[in-house]
């Protein structure tokens, strides 16, 4: 890509943590700065992942966020607004926290580009919210939304037209990962193994899989459940696996590579309350996997479609989740030779990464 040598990038990303939106944030950011002169990082001073080293860090002690999340948010956003009167050809692309980075944008004039990663459910508490955020998206100069569902969501919603564009998946890399030489104890060859990879927070409703275990107790030790991740909801579903007997066929670890697990097991579930677009859903995708998910808003609906291996059940309803669990056949699922993955190629990363250079090109 040709350099824009007029122009300044600051990315604006206070509180990463492994996930999917982290993932994303390298391969974009890595890939756009190559547009601009200069580019900027500012974070919270714990980065568990690679930048490019073109991008200069400004980091906020996370001291802050322990304390008070929001504060630690102004705090960052505060840095923000001083190095864009620094800078003053500045244009600053939010990844989180885009309220404010909006606000200094307006304050200082600046363009800016918001990537918005979940879906505005979680933004309509209230018909006071609904008005603050309609007005802060409205003077965003370019919004990216990575589903077409989102996008219809935003549009109804807020009367915003954003750009979808999906997230970059590396496939090489994801497969590269995978590669294991034996599996976890809790896996056998014989039982079904399950798996579900997110933080454990009650927007990914891990509780749900629990439930819909409890349910299959006449053929329960013919299912094994691994759940990778970390989060405050870690003590409330061990507790709910020791008080309803699940110690035997369920296991919580913590790993940075979670593709080996993934790759081991048979059947991928999301169980989550909403998203964006899960790249954990296309990540198990590019490993061949077979889904379960819930259909929430908003993306899982999208990637199925495309992917054509897995099933959508009712968000929410623990139920529908069993009977599908309760249908699923470990022959069926061990002697599929079909690569469902070559379905994918509306996720390539080579091709939504271009979408992203157009995009910000416009706006130079």
């Amino acid at each position: 890509m040709k350099q824009n040598n007029q122009n300044q990038i600051i990315y604006f990303f206070p509180y990463p943590q492994i996930g999917g939106v982290e993932k994303n944030f390298l391969i974009i950011s890595n890939y756009i700065s190559t547009l601009f002169k200069k580019t900027y990082l500012i974070t919270g001073n714990k980065i568990d992942y690679k930048v490019d080293k073109k991008i200069e860090l400004i980091t906020t002690s996370n001291f802050w966020s322990i304390i008070n999340r929001r504060l630690f948010f102004i705090i960052c956003a505060f840095k923000l607004y001083l190095i864009c009167i620094k800078l003053k050809k500045s244009i600053i692309f939010s990844f989180q926290g885009n309220f404010y980075a909006i606000i200094v944008s307006i304050l200082l004039k600046r363009k800016i580009i918001i990537r918005s990663n979940l879906s505005p459910d979680g933004w309509k508490a209230s018909g006071f919210k609904k008005k603050i955020f309609k007005f802060l998206l409205s003077k965003s100069d370019l919004i990216i939304v990575n589903s077409n569902d989102f996008k219809k969501q935003m549009k109804k919603d807020f009367k915003i037209n954003p750009t979808t564009i999906f997230n970059p998946i590396n496939s090489k890399e994801i497969k590269k990962l995978s590669i294991y030489k034996s599996k976890i104890k809790l896996f056998t060859n014989k039982t079904i193994n399950m798996i579900n990879v997110g933080r454990l927070v009650k927007q990914k409703n891990q509780i749900e899989i629990l439930h819909a275990l409890v349910k299959l107790k006449e053929s329960i030790k013919n299912y094994r459940l691994l759940l990778v991740g970390d989060g405050p909801d870690k003590l409330y579903l061990q507790n709910f696996i020791n008080k309803n007997k699940l110690r035997k066929f369920v296991q919580i670890i913590f790993v940075k590579n979670p593709y080996k697990f993934i790759k081991m097991s048979d059947v991928f579930i999301l169980s989550s309350k909403f998203e964006g677009l899960p790249n954990v859903l296309l990540e198990a995708a590019c490993l061949n996997k077979y889904i379960i998910s819930s259909n929430c808003k908003t993306g899982p609906k999208e990637i199925i479609k495309e992917y054509k291996y897995g099933k959508l059940y009712k968000t929410g309803n623990s139920k529908k989740l069993y009977i599908e669990l309760k249908q699923l056949n470990k022959n069926k699922l061990s002697s599929n030779t079909k690569n469902f993955s070559l379905n994918l190629t509306a996720f390539d990363a080579k091709k939504n990464l271009e979408k992203y250079s157009n995009a910000i090109k416009k706006l130079l």
